[in-house]
């Protein structure tokens, strides 16, 4: 056992038992997403890619989310997002997050045909300093590591700090992150991306990163989260 272990014991996020900070109980409770949508349309789609009635020259090419929004993740989520901000969640978040992507035959086909380059979600610096990490960094070295992709922290920055987006419905949520994405200068932005992100709810915010990127050459973009609310 670990010093901070001794310190700050592990409890489950969901129950609150003692022992790990997700109960094997808990764990159990988690469903897996098998019911995918076309992010432009919200029709269900094969695996989450884009119709190709749907596809324009700056859409995202399809969203792959991993579990469904519900209550354990919900909670597993939360501690990992806001206060105590776990950081100590992402390798157990991580791990469903690419149990889940490798049985996506989509996602396979994406990372065996392209070998794309795996970007988070950036947060404004000042959401960065208040956490002590990005979520969505930590994610995007856990599933870049396990399907050994390469990894871009510093290709796309947010301009624009925006108001949480779980607080607004679906047409203040776009209008919410227009303008909050912008390429750092003299970055060489790849042809092919997966955008790592923690929940897809109204897939807003990984359109309008993927619209930014796209203007800036990139050709193919896959958005991957680990949790869709549903």
């Amino acid at each position: 056992m670990s010093l901070i272990d001794l310190i700050f014991p592990k409890k489950c996020v969901s129950c609150r038992k003692f022992g790990e900070f997700l109960c094997a109980d808990c764990f159990a409770k988690i469903r897996f997403n098998d019911s995918f949508q076309c992010p432009a349309c919200f029709r269900m789609s094969v695996n989450g890619l884009t119709h190709p009635g749907c596809k324009t020259r700056y859409a995202i090419d399809g969203v792959i989310s991993s579990v469904v929004y519900a209550i354990v993740t919900r909670k597993l989520v939360h501690n990992f997002k806001y206060k105590p901000y776990i950081s100590r969640l992402a390798p157990i978040i991580g791990e469903i997050m690419v149990e889940s992507l490798s049985q996506n035959e989509s996602f396979y086909a994406f990372i065996e045909n392209y070998q794309p380059i795996v970007i988070p979600i950036p947060l404004s610096l000042a959401r960065e300093r208040e956490r002590g990490y990005n979520h969505s960094e930590l994610l995007a070295d856990y599933a870049a590591h396990y399907f050994k992709l390469k990894v871009e922290q510093k290709i796309l920055k947010r301009v624009k700090d925006t108001k949480p987006q779980f607080k607004l419905n679906k047409e203040e949520r776009k209008r919410n992150i227009e303008g909050a994405f912008g390429i750092n200068k003299n970055s060489n932005v790849p042809n092919s991306i997966i955008l790592i992100d923690d929940i897809a709810t109204s897939f807003a915010t990984l359109k309008e990163a993927a619209k930014v990127l796209k203007h800036a050459g990139a050709k193919r973009i896959l958005g991957v989260t680990f949790a869709r609310e549903v």
